[in-house]
C-alpha cells in the first residue's frame, strides 16, 4: 500500500521523500524500488572503497600537490560536512585547485575523521585522561569523534592490570615508549574484539597522540627518488615479506642523504630510535629483521649496492674470538661430540648414543667453559685440549666464575647444575684424569644443586591463565576452530592461507592427544613415524629411537578419530600445497624438509596469542597436560610420566611435584567436609 492511498500528511504523489538512511529522493510513490535501492547501494560501496594506505598516508594537512605543485583543498570541515547530509558530495572547485581524490569518496564522518591533525597544546599531556581534556577544552572534534576516542580510551583502560579494589593500577601514558607494553601485554576475548576492531582502537590512541604533540602530523607516502635505493629494493620479489620493510627503512636513509654503500650500525640504531618514538609494534624486531634481510641479500646477490653489516657483540656475552682459544682445543671437543653421537660398543664411560638435545646442550657448555677462564684470567694458550677445562682447579674456576655472574643473589640455578653435570660427564668420559683428581672434580659438582624445583615462576604465571574456565575451554577447542577457518579459506579460493591455517591445527590437535616436544613434532615423517593398523590407515604417533630429541627407547601414543581425519584430509588436500620438493615430511618446509623447530614454535605461540589472547608457547602444552593430570589426582604421577614420554620418575617429581598442590587440596576440602557431614549426623541422631 503506497503513501497517497494511505493519505498521509506530506506525501503527496508529486513530493515523494527522502530515504531514512540515505537521504536519496525517493520516486513518487514513495516505496524504495529495486533499481533505486541498489543505486543506493553501489554509491555507498564507492564511497567506502578507500584503502588503507591512502586513509592513513595520504590524508593529511599538505596543501599542494608535489608533482604539479596546484594546490589541494583541505578535507571538508565537520560543520561544513554535516550540510551535506553525509552524501560524500563535494562544492565545485574553485580557483583551480584540485579535490583531493583519497576524500572525496569518504562520507562526511570520516573526512572529519580524517582532517588534518592540529596539535592542541604546547606541553604533550602525561596521560590519556589529560588529552582528552585538552581536546574537549580545544573545541577542535566534534562531539561524535571526542565520544569515540573516549569509548576506546576506556577500553583499553578496561583491560589494563587493577588494583585489588578495582580500580585501574596506573593512568594510561601517552609516551609511545611506556604505551607499547601495556599494549602488548593487553588480555581480552578475541572473540568478542577482533583484530580490526582493536586497530581501530590503536587508530584512536594514535590520533589522541598526534593532536597532543606525542606523534607527527601523517604524511603522504613518500616514493624512492635515487636510484641505489630502488635497484636495491629491486631485488626483492613482490612477495618478500620484509620489503615493505626494507622500504621504510629505505626512505629513512633517503630523507638523510645515506645511500646504500654507506649504511652502517649507527644508521641502524637511529632509525631504531625513530621507529621507538613511535607507536611501532616491535622495533627491536623490525632492526633485527632489516640486518638480516639486509645480509642475506648481500651475500646472495653479486650487485648488491651495500656492503655486510657486521654482528653486534654483547658486552655482557661470555664467548669471545678475540680471546684467540687455540684451534685444537675446538678439534678435540668436536672429536668429544662426534663420540657422544655415536660410541663405539668397547667405550668406557658411553652408555650409548646421547639424545640430540643432551649432544647440543653438552656442546654449548664446553665451548663456552674455556671463555669463562679467560675472563678469569687463564693464558688461552694453555686451554689446547678438552682435558685443560676438566682438571679440578680449571672446573672450580668455571663454577665460580658462573655464580659470580648468574647465583650470586639467588643461588645455584638450574643452569648452573646443568652445567656442572656436563663436566662431571666430560671428566670421566674424555678427561683421562687421576683417579684422586676424578674424585675431586666430581665433588665439587655435587656441591652445585640448585634450590629451586618445579616450574619457574614465569612458567606458573602463564599456567594460571588456564583457570580462567573460558580461556580454557577455548585453547581446547582451538584445534577445530582453526581446523574450521582452513576449511572457510579453501571454500573461498585462498589455499595458502587455508594449508597454513590446517598446518597448526592439525600440530595443535597432535599435541593434545600426544604432547610431543616441538623438536619431535617439527620432524613427523608420514613414512617413519606413525603406527598404521593393518590396511595401512595411521593410528597413532610412533617414532623410533634416534630420532627423537630426547634418548628414548620409543615415541608413541595414539591419536582420536578426529585428529585421523583431519590428518588424513590435510595430507590430501593441503600438505600438497606447502610441498617445495619430493619430501615425506608431516609439515614440509624450505630448509632440512621439514619446518624448522624454532619457526615452527614462534608460529604456534604467535597463533594461539592471536586467537586467545593468552602468552603461551609450544612446550607450556606439555606442562598443561602434566598439571592436568595431577590436578585430577595427585597421585597419577607414573600416567603423567608415560605421557610426557620422561624416562623415569624422578624427572617428573622434580618438575611437576608442586602441581599436585592444587589437587592434594581440594581432595582434603572434600575430604574434611564428608567427615563435617557425617558429624553434623551423628550429633543430629
Amino acid at each position: 500500500m503506497i503513501a497517497e492511498q494511505l493519505e498521509f500528511t506530506g506525501f503527496g504523489p508529486n513530493t515523494g521523500h527522502r530515504h531514512t538512511q540515505y537521504g536519496e529522493p525517493l520516486p513518487a510513490d514513495a516505496v524504495p524500488n529495486e533499481r533505486n535501492r541498489m543505486r543506493t547501494h553501489s554509491g555507498e560501496r564507492r564511497r567506502a572503497r578507500v584503502m588503507q594506505d591512502d586513509l592513513f598516508g595520504a590524508l593529511c594537512a599538505e596543501t599542494s600537490d608535489l608533482a604539479s605543485k596546484t594546490g589541494i583543498r583541505e578535507p571538508m570541515a565537520a560543520e561544513h560536512s554535516a550540510c551535506n547530509d553525509g552524501g560524500g558530495a563535494l562544492d565545485e572547485p574553485v580557483d583551480g585547485a584540485i579535490i583531493d581524490p583519497t576524500t572525496i569518496s569518504l562520507p562526511a564522518n570520516a573526512r572529519a575523521r580524517v582532517a588534518g591533525d592540529t596539535v592542541v597544546c604546547a606541553t604533550p599531556p602525561a596521560t590519556f585522561a589529560e588529552a582528552l581534556e585538552l581536546l574537549a577544552a580545544s573545541d577542535t572534534l566534534p562531539a561524535a569523534r571526542l565520544k569515540d576516542l573516549r569509548r576506546d580510551v576506556a577500553w583499553i583502560e578496561d583491560h589494563c592490570p587493577r588494583n585489588r579494589d578495582g580500580s585501574v593500577a596506573a593512568p594510561l601514558p601517552c609516551d609511545p615508549a611506556a604505551l607499547r607494553p601495556i599494549l602488548k601485554s593487553l588480555k581480552f576475548d578475541r572473540k568478542k574484539t577482533g583484530p580490526k576492531r582493536f586497530y581501530n582502537i590503536k587508530s584512536s590512541l594514535a590520533a589522541i597522540q598526534r593532536k597532543t604533540g606525542w606523534l607527527p602530523p601523517r604524511a603522504p607516502r613518500r616514493p624512492i627518488t635515487t636510484t641505489a635505493w630502488a635497484s636495491l629494493l629491486g631485488m626483492m620479489s613482490d612477495g618478500d615479506l620484509s620489503r615493505a620493510t626494507m622500504r621504510r627503512f629505505a626512505v629513512f636513509c633517503e630523507e638523510r642523504n645515506v645511500a646504500p654503500g654507506d649504511v652502517a650500525l649507527e644508521h641502524l640504531d637511529a632509525y631504531h630510535d625513530a621507529l621507538a618514538a613511535t607507536n611501532a609494534k616491535a622495533p627491536d624486531q623490525t632492526v633485527t629483521t632489516i640486518k638480516s634481510r639486509w645480509n642475506r641479500l648481500c651475500r646472495e646477490q653479486e650487485s648488491f649496492p651495500g656492503q655486510e653489516l657486521p654482528a653486534r657483540r654483547n658486552p655482557n656475552t661470555i664467548r669471545d674470538d678475540a680471546n684467540g682459544i687455540p684451534p685444537s682445543f675446538m678439534a678435540d671437543l668436536n672429536a668429544y661430540i662426534a663420540k657422544l653421537r655415536k660410541p663405539g660398543p668397547f667405550e668406557k664411560g658411553f652408555t650409548g648414543p646421547a639424545a640430540k638435545s643432551t649432544v647440543r646442550t653438552r656442546g654449548d657448555i664446553l665451548a663456552l667453559a674455556p671463555h669463562r677462564l679467560v675472563k678469569r684470567g687463564w693464558p688461552a694458550a694453555t686451554l689446547t685440549s678438552l682435558a685443560a677445562i676438566l682438571t679440578p682447579t680449571a672446573v672450580e674456576a668455571i663454577l665460580t666464575d658462573y655464580w659470580d655472574t648468574n647465583c650470586a643473589e639467588s643461588g645455584w640455578t638450574l643452569g648452573a647444575e646443568a652445567t656442572a653435570q656436563a663436566l662431571a660427564a666430560a671428566a670421566r668420559q674424555w678427561g683421562k684424569l687421576p683417579v684422586a683428581e676424578l674424585e675431586q672434580v666430581l665433588d665439587i659438582c655435587r656441591e652445585v644443586r640448585a634450590k629451586h624445583r618445579g616450574f619457574t615462576a614465569k612458567k606458573l604465571e602463564r599456567l594460571a591463565q588456564f583457570d580462567d574456565p573460558k580461556i580454557e575451554r577455548r585453547f581446547l577447542q582451538l584445534p577445530e576452530t582453526l581446523w574450521r577457518k582452513a576449511l572457510r579459506f579453501a571454500k573461498a579460493g585462498k589455499m595458502k592461507r587455508a594449508a597454513d591455517t590446517a598446518k597448526y591445527a592439525l600440530a595443535l590437535a597432535i599435541l593434545f592427544d600426544k604432547p610431543l616436544r616441538v623438536a619431535d613434532l617439527s620432524i613427523l615423517d608420514l613414512a617413519l613415524d606413525f603406527a598404521r593398523d593393518a590396511k595401512g590407515k595411521i593410528t597413532g604417533v610412533k617414532i623410533a629411537y634416534g630420532r627423537a630429541s630426547k634418548r628414548a627407547p620409543m615415541v608413541e601414543g595414539a591419536l582420536s578419530s578426529q585428529t585421523v581425519r583431519m590428518l588424513e584430509t590435510y595430507v590430501t588436500r593441503f600438505r600438497p600445497t606447502l610441498l617445495h620438493d619430493e619430501s615425506t615430511s608431516l609439515f614440509p618446509g624450505q630448509e632440512a624438509g621439514h619446518l624448522v623447530s624454532k619457526s615452527m614454535a614462534t608460529q604456534i605461540r604467535a597463533l594461539i596469542g592471536r586467537e586467545l589472547g593468552v602468552d603461551v608457547n609450544s612446550h607450556l602444552v606439555r606442562s598443561y597436560v602434566g598439571t592436568v593430570i595431577l590436578d585430577e589426582d595427585p597421585r597419577a604421577v607414573a600416567l603423567a610420566q608415560r605421557v610426557l614420554g620422561h624416562q623415569n620418575a624422578t624427572t617428573t617429581l622434580k618438575f611437576y611435584a608442586a602441581q599436585r598442590g592444587r589437587a592434594a587440596n581440594r581432595h582434603y576440602a572434600e575430604l574434611i567436609e564428608r567427615r563435617r557431614r557425617r558429624l553434623r549426623m551423628n550429633v543430629e541422631d
